[in-house]
């Protein structure tokens, strides 16, 4: 007698007990005699069969050769069928993409794709899975999904569609599942990404001072109804793998964005990924500035600038002493447009006024060049600086 591990012909799990049979010869031939250690052993091949904690003599069970001396596979209808159902968490399928998903426009194909996830290795039944998809105006289709080439039991649907926002349901059941159909949901975007990202200021490669150092940009949107986010990356580091995320970053649908204190005298770098509401997103290339001292006159960047963008411009100057300022802009014509109030800036230091292309009735100014005069009052003097700007839009 020998006491032998036994098994279903394609035993897929082994469970936490274990079923025990002893080999004796009669009359008959072979026969097994199976005793459960533990009652309620599972094992499994395609169905679900219960050895249930009885002892019974099998004769006529089908025995496997060559499986070595303590190892016999056996199969034979004293195994009890019963009914395959899963627990109510378990997902017969899943996505191979987020709930929320989206897809480019410019790529063509948007492509459905699940995995399949029967532990049991029954297949679907005919027709499934499918995919339910509800389109923008209220209407539905509904695909069978294909088998992937792939051996990762996944299933897919390829569709071209326009922009909008869809909504999608995956569907699956085999004659098995007694719970009727399996069913996940979610919404698909069909979306673009921002694109045409023009950087105004800092001006690439040049020198701007460390305090308040403005970022300036202008991009497209990919629908005009989009939402941009923005994440600003900068550091010292030429490598763009090694710049750091800035933690705070510029307000959504912005333009501009101020970084109050960087190190005086540093090489830095720059660039921005954009992204819209669903997650299609624009990496711009790298920049470089450097920061600097005291500038030696007055000058203003961008120039030109697009106020209609909601572009702002910067005007740069040194004070040699403490006193006031007051920057009054004129058209060609010799008319004021637009005049600052006067501030107190302290000296040995240089200074910025920011214009946002505006007259001093809130219009914007029309495309052309201007004159810019800024007044500087000291204690014994007065210095006067100018310099031309050009408005386009």
């Amino acid at each position: 007698m020998k006491r032998l591990f036994c098994s279903s012909l394609f035993c897929l799990i082994v469970f936490c007990s274990t079923v025990y049979c002893t080999v004796s010869s009669n009359e008959y031939g072979l026969s097994l005699d199976c005793r459960d250690h533990n009652c309620g052993s599972f094992f499994m091949s395609y169905k679900w069969f219960c050895c249930d904690g009885i002892s019974l003599p099998v004769s006529g069970t089908v025995m496997s050769e060559n499986q070595g001396e303590d190892f016999i596979e056996i199969s034979n209808n004293y195994f009890e069928e019963f009914d395959y159902e899963l627990s109510e968490d378990f997902c017969l399928i899943s996505p191979c993409h987020n709930k929320d998903a989206f897809s480019l426009y410019e790529q063509g194909e948007a492509c459905f794709k699940i995995k399949h996830n029967d532990v049991c290795d029954n297949p679907p039944s005919d027709g499934y899975p499918c995919l339910l998809l509800t389109l923008p105006d209220g209407s539905t289709q509904t695909y069978v999904m294909a088998k992937s080439d792939s051996e990762d039991d996944s299933y897919f649907h390829k569709a071209h569609l326009n922009r909008g926002c869809y909504k999608y349901k995956y569907i699956t059941t085999n004659k098995y599942y007694v719970k009727g159909f399996y069913e996940t949901e979610g919404r698909w975007h069909v979306t673009s990404r921002p694109y045409n990202f023009v950087k105004n200021t800092p001006l690439h490669t040049a020198e701007v001072l460390p305090d308040n150092v403005c970022f300036s940009w202008s991009v497209a949107k990919g629908e005009e109804t989009d939402t941009l986010s923005y994440e600003l990356y900068i550091g010292c580091n030429p490598s763009k793998e090694k710049l750091s995320k800035s933690e705070v970053n510029p307000e959504k649908n912005s333009s501009t964005f101020i970084i109050p204190k960087l190190e005086h005298k540093k090489q830095y770098y720059w660039y921005m990924k954009i992204i819209n509401q669903f997650g299609a997103s624009l990496e711009t290339e790298m920049f470089s500035f450097v920061t600097g001292g005291i500038v030696k006159k007055l000058y203003n960047a961008p120039n030109p600038f697009n106020p209609a963008r909601r572009i702002k411009t910067e005007f740069v100057f040194p004070m040699s002493e403490d006193g006031t300022c007051k920057m009054t802009i004129y058209s060609e014509y010799g008319d004021v447009v637009w005049e600052s109030d006067r501030a107190f800036f302290s000296g040995n230091n240089s200074h910025v006024i920011r214009y946002d292309g505006k007259d001093n009735s809130g219009r914007l100014l029309y495309n052309g060049a201007y004159l810019a005069v800024l007044e500087k009052k000291y204690v014994n003097k007065t210095e006067i600086d100018k310099c031309r700007i050009l408005v386009i839009k």
